[in-house]
């Protein structure tokens, strides 16, 4: 969004964003993007609070389980006093049912307070707050980016009081999701909010034509006109102030492949790493002349992954390494001899880093779903090589073409690319936020 605020022309869009306070965001994140994610100054910005709704039964949660710790320690420290034997899987037991009572309770109170997600909570402040701004400011347009798609039902609430425009940005799907679904309950729950938003909403805009050709075909009985393809994208001033020829001359005797970003449900290089191990037994991969680095974060729900490092024995040659600035980030991808895409899971969307590691040229080896719009990007672009996440056969197939193409250099579709590029693309935006 700080991309499309920089690019739009002020003199014929006036923008006012309307966000949480500072306190609810990670700043690191912003720490990290450095001026990636600057606001210009001739938008203005205004942030208000929001209400965390599950946040009494958090308290009361983390208290019960201090309170059930103190009783099974003074239960514990009884029965030993009288010399009465305890099985440890006993207590063990005993302790994982309590804990899962409370979990269960929670998960159903969370199914309930956050749905659609965790920032329904600041429905009632956003609500209030646009359409105060609406009134004093004149505003023609309401323009929401999700997720979160609780900003989306938000935004359709503001629509019905005022009566303006709206545009519907999304980043990922909602109740199309291939990664989120919930139970029956919840899916048929999100699938009427989001038919009530889209029937509101003035214009549709998605990052990939995949992901536009679903949602034309879900909600077929609106005007399809309304439905429009707007990607992610690259800022070329991203890009000047880093001297290319310092790169050119690699100081190491190892191929150097690096994955940029956080490592998230289903975002799982495990069968790259089952892959990386069959090649070296099979002597195709030198282990003294690889390293495949991940630069990141790896969610909870992904750390078992280390354990599979060790497992294949792989610790020398698959390296983890903390989140980086965004401007050191650009650096490593021209230092890499190859950039990794994982993208299992989805077939709609695409990394948003793909559009900053195709500008370097380097070659790419995108692991995702077979006919995706992640795989039609890597083969339009003339990109790199594309393997199926699910088939550890063809990944080191593909792997093994990917090597071939590191040392014979790849032919990219700089048209291709170059369509991708915000300052010239913000054009197509402007044209459907003025024919609306």
């Amino acid at each position: 969004m700080a991309k499309i605020l920089k690019y739009l022309d002020p003199k014929r869009f006036q923008i006012t964003v309307l966000t949480l306070k500072e306190e609810y965001y990670d700043l690191s994140f912003g720490k990290n993007s450095d001026d990636a994610t600057k606001i210009p100054k001739t938008v203005k910005v205004v942030r208000s609070d929001k209400t965390d709704v599950t946040y009494p039964f958090t308290k009361v949660k983390a208290l019960i389980k201090k309170y059930l710790g103190r009783g099974k320690k003074e239960t514990e420290a009884i029965k030993h006093k009288k010399a009465k034997t305890i099985t440890p899987s006993k207590i063990s037991l005993k302790k994982s049912k309590s804990e899962w009572s409370i979990d269960g309770l929670r998960n159903f109170l969370f199914a309930i307070f956050e749905f659609p997600d965790k920032y329904i909570g600041w429905l009632p402040n956003a609500v209030r707050e646009s359409v105060r701004l609406i009134k004093e400011e004149k505003i023609e347009a309401i323009f929401t980016t999700a997720p979160p798609h609780s900003l989306f039902l938000m935004a359709l609430l503001v629509k019905k009081i005022t009566k303006v425009k709206l545009i519907l940005d999304y980043r990922d799907p909602w109740a199309l999701s291939r990664w989120d679904r919930g139970n029956s309950i919840k899916s048929v729950l999100e699938r009427w909010l989001e038919q009530s938003a889209i029937k509101a909403a003035d214009l549709c805009l998605f990052v990939t034509p995949k992901l536009q050709a679903e949602y034309s075909k879900a909600y077929a009985q609106y005007d399809p006109n309304k439905f429009k393809v707007f990607s992610n994208g690259y800022d070329p001033d991203d890009f000047k102030h880093i001297i290319k020829s310092d790169f050119s001359a690699p100081d190491k005797d190892y191929i150097y492949f690096v994955h940029l970003g956080t490592l998230y449900k289903k975002r799982d290089p495990s069968n790259l790493f089952k892959a990386i191990a069959e090649l070296i037994n099979e002597g195709v991969l030198n282990p003294q002349k690889v390293v495949f680095e991940f630069i990141g974060t790896v969610a909870r729900e992904l750390r078992g992954i280390y354990d599979l490092v060790k497992e294949l024995k792989l610790q020398e040659v698959v390296r983890f390494s903390p989140p980086v600035p965004f401007k050191d980030s650009l650096q490593t991808m021209y230092k890499a001899d190859g950039l990794l895409l994982i993208q299992p899971g989805t077939d709609l969307q695409i990394p948003a880093k793909l559009f900053e590691y195709m500008v370097t040229g380097k070659p790419i080896l995108a692991i995702a779903e077979p006919d995706s719009a992640t795989e039609q990007a890597i083969l339009q672009g003339r990109l790199g090589v594309f393997a199926p996440a699910d088939n550890i056969e063809k990944i080191k197939t593909s792997m093994v073409k990917y090597l071939e193409l590191i040392n014979n250099k790849i032919e990219p579709n700089k048209a291709y690319i170059e369509s991708f590029d915000y300052s010239k693309y913000i054009k197509i935006l402007e044209k459907d936020l003025e024919n609306i």
